[in-house]
């Protein structure tokens, strides 16, 4: 979440801010009950990219490009009451049509959920579900704090904040007048929101609290009974998407404790028969097109880029295979499993091509000199000033290991160069992958990705993140 420096936004809206899309409000005042067309625009604040993306059912309805006062706007012909996505990288926002809707929205990038404000008709519906979003980040704290709470006494809280939910629907829809579609859908998301609360909490206690694990009541996991693992109105809620992982994860958790394999790598989320066993599972649970191939290549995904052998990646390409993982898709994971080869223990970088600061090509070899941390980020990924910040801590407290940064927005220049100037990056620390015959898209599963490399060049550890627990102490085993 981000700082809340923007909060006075979501609550008043700059009139002058909206002048330039009067048209828009009046051409719609008067709505025929029967239109079948709804209409989105708004104000992207600090914009990231030029241009915005809508989506509805897992499918592009177009690309829409901001114009020289970064606005944009947008009718959807025969729109369909229901969840839509709209998209400005990296931030993704859910929005609720209804046909005959005229949306604007305001957002800073600068603190995009904080900041997000909508207005128009439909406003009333699109507010609420944004608070409910950020009411739903809140929850982390709850996780937290996990440990100092029995099962059932999490139980009791995590209903407690449901209820409360429902309540708040009920209240506010009383006073908006909410379609029947649009509280159902709502009571939808809240309702798997609060599924995916237990599930985090269940995989925390069996992983990190073990007394607590066996003190689960009866009816603590009774809504299992209830997912619906083909819900094609939420598919693309943050809150339903996250249920089905975090599921999958306790379920492969399951499967490996009745299993004869390491119990230690039960907990192991890359660990490549749990990868395979969330894989054949959810091949099983999942039947939408979308719902499926999405989840499918997130749980690939994340095997393929912490796999610790070619052996491991080629068994994970091969149970896509037999789930009749569409070709399309496959080939992308291919290209990834290409670029992961590259990334394996024992792998020489030192051929591998660079921009530094000026613009001038070097190889990897050409800048390593003694034990150094490769890590790799992207101007579009929020996070990267944090990893930099961190970074720079252990930059003072490790001053024998260079720390360097490779940014993966190949053939961006320009922005790559903007930020490391504009930030006080060291020049010197700082490198661009040149251009690959591998599409661009394919290096952002390697985002926050750490490469332990020795003196020669030689990745000796491939499979860590920064903000793995275990980071620090690979670092040392690295350095002894």
């Amino acid at each position: 979440m981000k700082k809340n420096s923007l909060n006075i936004s979501r609550y008043a809206l700059p009139a002058l801010a909206f002048i330039g899309f009067s048209f828009f409000i009046s051409g719609c005042q008067n709505f025929n009950p029967t239109v079948s067309y709804a209409y989105v625009g708004g104000e992207i604040v600090n914009p990231t990219i030029d241009h915005v993306i809508i989506k509805h059912k897992g499918f592009i309805l177009d690309t829409i490009k901001l114009d020289e006062k970064n606005r944009f706007s947008y009718k959807i012909e025969n729109a369909e009451e229901g969840l839509y996505i709209l998209q400005h990288k990296p931030e993704v926002q859910n929005i609720y049509i209804s046909p005959g809707d005229s949306l604007l929205l305001r957002a800073n990038t600068m603190a995009f959920d904080e900041s997000l404000h909508f207005s128009g008709k439909g406003n009333a519906k699109n507010n609420f579900m944004a608070e409910m979003f950020l009411k739903d980040e809140g929850n982390s704290q709850l996780l937290l704090n996990f440990h100092e709470y029995t099962p059932q006494v999490f139980l009791e809280k995590a209903d407690s904040i449901r209820q409360d939910r429902i309540a708040y629907l009920a209240a506010i829809s009383e006073k908006k007048n909410f379609s029947d579609e649009f509280n159902q859908l709502a009571r939808e998301v809240i309702n798997y929101e609060n599924y995916d609360l237990r599930e985090r909490y269940t995989y925390l206690v069996n992983k990190y609290y073990k007394d607590y694990s066996r003190q689960f009541p009866s009816n603590f996991h009774d809504y299992r009974e209830e997912i619906d693992f083909n819900c094609v109105n939420i598919q693309c809620s943050p809150g339903y998407k996250r249920l089905l992982e975090n599921y999958l994860i306790n379920y492969s958790l399951a499967w490996c404790a009745d299993s004869d394999l390491d119990g230690a790598d039960c907990y192991s989320l890359t660990d490549v028969a749990n990868v395979k066993a969330r894989l054949r599972k959810a091949g099983e649970l999942i039947r939408v097109p979308k719902i499926r191939e999405q989840l499918l290549e997130k749980i690939a995904v994340r095997g393929i880029i912490m796999a610790e052998n070619k052996e491991n990646i080629a068994s994970i390409l091969d149970e896509l295979e037999a789930l009749k993982f569409p070709d399309k898709n496959l080939e992308k994971l291919k290209n990834l499993a290409t670029v992961q080869l590259a990334y394996l223990p024992g792998t020489s970088l030192a051929a591998v091509p660079l921009l530094n600061m000026e613009g001038e090509l070097v190889s990897t070899d050409d800048i390593i000199r003694r034990p150094t941390v490769i890590f790799l980020w992207s101007v579009y990924d929020e996070s990267y000033q944090n990893e930099h910040q961190v970074i720079d801590l252990y930059r003072k407290k490790y001053p024998e290991v260079d720390f360097i940064g490779i940014n993966l927005d190949l053939s961006e220049e320009p922005a790559w160069r903007v930020a490391v100037r504009q930030n006080g990056y060291d020049p010197a620390t700082e490198f661009q992958l040149a251009p690959a015959r591998i599409n661009k898209e394919v290096f952002q599963y390697f985002l926050s990705k750490m490469l332990f490399v020795n003196d020669a060049s030689v990745v000796e550890v491939g499979d860590v993140y920064l903000s793995s627990p275990e980071f620090e102490s690979r670092l040392l085993e690295f350095l002894n």
